[in-house]
């Protein structure tokens, strides 16, 4: 792709990448009947392949320097984005740009990240240099096995291991986990990974205890995920779902034990940790963290509470409108996005959250969240009662309008009283009650929008169907 860029002629691109060398490399085979020339702060430029000296140049002179050179040339600039703001350099760009389209001259900014100043955005292309593919990745292993004479005993699981990794850090990992366990662990391959996310503040490597046996309830919603993951293959979407509903009915422990349940690894997204208070830097810090997640892969990716990272989306904040392309940044990874990473967001307010999020397509499935029947009752309350040591000695409370953290809290106060669940359950007033209109009106509002998450209701939906017909 990048290739196309250089012979339509495009005087200024930016390529962003944290692999400058492996970039540079591959693309000076690729430029035939172009001069290639690498520029640096420190060393200043050169042309390549053919043993020149380095020569001084300064930044910002260089795009004059660039402008006066041979003509159909590449400049590779590396860190350039620490003078891409001066407004000298703006001005330099600006004038040469008559100079590069005549002379078939190409500036290439290689750089991680950078926000381009307003004056040259509509002039620069900005692309990105992908990471090592699956049989890039094979090669850099079968190097090592040939090196090492070791024998992957399952390339599959390594390769899905080191996928996201550049190749610095796949040859380093792959070393590493021989050194430690005598063999191409891919265990130890992911937890390296995980190192990735401690260098973003918004992301955290999440070390969930909760399973699906520590869950009561939701058998609809735990058979079609895990259905999901079961089917997925290649080519077919493969996306996340919203979990809508009432405070503490067992969205966020879902969240936590699928990642358990698959043998995923669990990220969480803060969307709080995004913002800062520099131009560009929430922007920035979102599509950070998205490529982490992307490394990650395959993993669950966690949000919760989404409609309180969203506030202002909608486009009442006075931040400038930094929410909302925030929000659009996540919008498009998570309506294009192809690297296996299932999203789950729950969401406990549907009013807060913006049409274009609850569009089908950016999600698989949007399940509403109810209270628990009356069988999940007695399910959820013998997962607590056991995990609090609760005796059945007197008889099970009434429990129709509470939660599963309502029941849960309920057990606690029994544990405290002796194992007297109902008096246990008039010290626990639910949301139901409490804030009664406003959980009739979301389950108003989920009726003809989403997906139960429970059997019984689900099943209910069915039959009510099948008298209709």
């Amino acid at each position: 792709m990048i290739t196309d860029y250089l012979k339509a002629g495009y005087p200024v691109l930016m390529v962003r990448t944290h692999e400058p060398e492996r970039f540079i490399g591959s693309m000076v085979k690729k430029i035939n009947g172009r001069t290639p020339y690498q520029w640096d702060l420190v060393r200043g430029y050169r042309e390549l392949g053919n043993g020149a000296e380095w020569q001084e140049a300064d930044p910002f002179d260089l795009p004059n320097v660039a402008a006066r050179g041979k003509e159909k040339a590449v400049w590779f600039l590396r860190n350039f984005h620490f003078s891409i703001k001066e407004p000298v350099v703006i001005q330099s760009i600006q004038n040469n740009l008559p100079a590069y389209k005549a002379k078939g001259i190409t500036l290439v900014l290689v750089a991680p990240d950078v926000d381009l100043p307003a004056e040259l955005e509509r002039e620069v292309v900005v692309l990105d240099f992908p990471l090592p593919t699956r049989e890039e990745l094979r090669n850099i292993l079968a190097g090592l096995e040939e090196s090492t004479g070791v024998k992957a005993e399952h390339e599959g699981m390594v390769l899905d291991a080191a996928q996201g990794l550049t190749w610095e850090e796949a040859e380093n990992a792959l070393a590493l986990a021989l050194v430690r366990q005598k063999c191409f662990d891919p265990k130890t391959i992911t937890e390296l990974k995980a190192q990735m996310v401690k260098k973003s503040a918004a992301l955290e490597f999440s070390q969930f205890k909760e399973t699906f046996e520590t869950l009561g309830g939701l058998e609809n919603l735990k058979d079609w995920t895990l259905n999901r993951f079961k089917i997925r293959r290649p080519g077919l979407p493969f996306r996340g779902i919203l979990l809508l509903g009432i405070p503490g009915t067992g969205k966020s422990h879902f969240a936590k034990a699928l990642g358990n349940q698959v043998g995923w690894p669990c990220l969480s997204l803060n969307l709080g940790k995004v913002f800062g208070s520099l131009v560009g830097e929430s922007e920035a810090k979102m599509r950070e963290a998205l490529k982490v997640v992307d490394a990650m892969a395959p993993c669950v990716l966690f949000i919760d509470e989404i409609e309180k990272g969203l506030a202002g989306v909608g486009g009442s904040s006075t931040d400038g409108g930094t929410t909302q392309r925030v929000g659009g940044t996540f919008l498009t990874w998570l309506n294009d996005h192809t690297s296996q990473v299932f999203v789950i967001a729950t969401c406990n307010d549907y009013a807060k959250i913006p049409p274009e999020y609850t569009r089908m397509g950016r999600w698989d499935a949007i399940f509403f969240v109810d209270n628990p029947g009356p069988h999940e009752q007695k399910e959820i309350l013998d997962i607590y009662r056991r995990q609090f040591e609760v005796d059945m000695v007197f008889p099970s409370p009434d429990l129709e309008s509470y939660s599963g953290a309502e029941i849960r809290q309920v057990a606690i106060e029994a544990a405290y009283n002796g194992g007297d669940l109902d008096t246990a359950a008039r010290f626990v007033i639910p949301i139901s009650r409490s804030q009664k209109a406003q959980t009739d009106a979301l389950r108003e509002w989920a009726k003809a929008r989403t997906i139960p998450a429970s059997r019984p209701i689900l099943e209910e939906v069915k039959g009510k169907r099948r008298v209709q017909l």
